[in-house]
């Protein structure tokens, strides 16, 4: 399959390249392409011009203020694996193979938003927050309001996602555990579970899912169930049955709706047991 015919534009910096996709609509910023060149190539996309941002240095960082991490969107999933950020590090090391870790971005993969991505899930529980620019100004939106759709973020034409800020969860035992027809897929299922524990009691729990609704979720009933009583066996079960409540999946090639809404028990319990044992 061959993409259709575009023009290649190379600014020297975020104002022109902001500049340039605010006075083309059909213009397409370009990261690290493990994206849009797919649907580049089923023609899904047919934009006159990509305009790389790859080599911004302005938009490539991982820097922390206090208690958050701030991330720049062409901050490569191989970066960001190393970063020993908690949560998101082991989310970045479970995306696809070791050759789009090194070249897919997490600014790229959110503003695609595929309903199976794997970020989705840590973002959504860790209250993540995105910040999103254009030539006169920008705004803030937290990831739940920024993915609105699947495939459909909160970006107008000429916006561009300048970066991605998520909290240090410092004190949090934390898993993010992925079912996968192969290795390098992406995910049936995946569950992300922040837990900050004292003894054995559970004071504050995050739950998201993806891949099994239109954008990522917040099993927020579940995470209530966490935080009623001490630490136990059926606890944890309530609570990863209470978190296919949340699942709307459809049939594919990957499974049945009905086996992944199940299989959000199975994966939800995992998570919690996972976190729990670090």
């Amino acid at each position: 399959m061959y993409p259709p015919k575009f023009s290649y534009v190379i600014p020297d910096n975020v104002k022109e390249a902001l500049e340039f996709l605010e006075s083309h609509d059909d213009a397409k910023p370009l990261a690290g392409g493990h994206s849009l060149i797919p649907m580049l190539k089923l023609r899904i996309f047919r934009p006159s011009y990509l305009v790389e941002i790859r080599r911004l240095s302005e938009l490539k960082y991982i820097k922390t203020e206090g208690n958050v991490v701030k991330i720049g969107p062409v901050v490569t999933h191989y970066d960001i694996m190393k970063a020993n950020i908690p949560l998101l590090s082991e989310t970045a090391s479970k995306i696809a193979d070791p050759q789009v870790r090194n070249m897919g971005t997490i600014g790229g993969s959110i503003s695609h938003l595929d309903p199976s991505a794997d970020y989705p899930a840590a973002l959504i529980a860790m209250d993540a927050k995105v910040r999103i620019k254009r030539t006169k100004g920008e705004r803030v939106e937290s990831f739940s309001s920024f993915a609105k759709d699947m495939f459909t973020p909160d970006l107008n034409p000429g916006e561009l996602v300048a970066e991605i800020e998520v909290p240090l969860l410092k004190d949090y035992k934390v898993s993010y555990q992925k079912l996968e027809r192969r290795a390098g897929d992406f995910a049936i299922v995946g569950v992300a579970v922040a837990l900050k524990v004292n003894g054995d009691v559970i004071q504050d729990a995050r739950i998201g899912l993806t891949a099994v609704n239109k954008t990522a979720v917040r099993a927020s009933e579940a995470e209530k169930i966490l935080l009623s009583g001490k630490i136990s066996e059926k606890l944890i079960e309530e609570a990863a049955t209470k978190a296919m409540d949340y699942a709307n999946p459809t049939s594919d090639i990957r499974g049945s709706a009905e086996y992944k809404k199940k299989m959000v028990k199975v994966m939800t319990k995992r998570a919690i047991l996972a976190a729990l044992n670090r």
